[in-house]
């Protein structure tokens, strides 16, 4: 006994070529599939889709983060009785920011021999070494003395607020970047030097904070002979609102904000980056 398929009846014929695909309508012959410099996701991995298994990749970064400071704590850890001291906050979120499995943290005394065993040691462990504090010229500032001595020290203080002390150097095949040791300072800097570079180290071509235009509600007197970077917040008007205190040390100001603005000098206009 035979059996009889169903049939079906559509709402219009089909056009001719409808509902048909080509060869080479998603990449064509000799074109690009990926292009270098991309960080890898769900909506970036068409190789799999002309059957290509694996890529090159850059390796993870091997960062070691290290805080100067004899008050210093990590956080959860019990203040000792009666001291002065400051929980470690500016660079403890460097981890989760840019999603890096290999960073180490570290505190290091206020020493310059332990400053200088922490810098061997490091060098031999991490392709990056970022240290926050003890860059400056105060007496229990040791970096510095400990990177010359132990490598070489190619940059030191750049003209913008907050953040002068920033040091940029080599110890053996590593890579230095000292941040100074205030907070927003720390923060800051990070933001706009270390994070650009630790993303190019991992071979991504776009890597710089995004730049627009905005409209300052606010007034700001005659602006610092450096460039400076004030923490601001968009408000309901579609302008930009000023922190009430910019001092280094308010790191609350970093949660409260949306970017930063920076003034210039010598009367040229700022941006808004976010």
């Amino acid at each position: 006994m035979r059996r009889r398929g169903k049939r079906r009846r559509g709402q219009k014929n089909p056009k001719p070529a409808e509902w048909i695909r080509y060869t080479g309508s998603d990449v064509r012959k000799g074109g690009e599939i990926l292009a270098a410099g991309k960080r890898l996701a769900p909506q970036t991995r068409a190789a799999a889709s002309v059957g290509i298994r694996t890529l090159p990749v850059f390796r993870r970064v091997r960062l070691g983060l290290f805080f100067t400071g004899d008050e210093l704590v990590m956080p959860g850890e019990p203040l000792p009785p009666g001291a002065s001291t400051t929980r470690i906050a500016s660079l403890c979120g460097t981890r989760a920011a840019l999603r890096l499995r290999d960073a180490r943290l570290c505190i290091v005394p206020d020493n310059l021999e332990a400053t200088r065993q922490m810098l061997r040691k490091a060098a031999a462990e991490c392709d990056i070494i970022v240290t926050s504090g003890g860059v400056s010229v105060g007496d229990a500032d040791f970096v510095k003395p400990a990177v010359e001595a132990e490598g070489e020290l190619l940059m030191w203080k750049i003209a913008m607020k907050p953040g002068r002390p920033l040091a940029f150097g080599r110890i053996q095949k590593s890579s230095f970047i000292g941040l100074p040791g205030n907070p927003v300072s720390s923060f800051v800097t990070f933001l706009i030097f270390v994070r650009p570079f630790l993303l190019k180290t991992q071979g991504l071509t776009s890597v710089e904070a995004r730049a627009i235009a905005a409209r300052a509600d606010f007034d700001w007197p005659e602006p610092d002979a450096r460039r400076e970077f004030l923490r601001v917040k968009w408000n309901a008007q579609g302008g930009l609102d000023l922190y009430p205190t910019q001092d280094s040390a308010v790191l609350t100001s970093t949660a409260w904000a949306d970017g930063l603005v920076t003034t210039p000098q010598a009367g040229r206009s700022g941006e808004a980056t976010q």
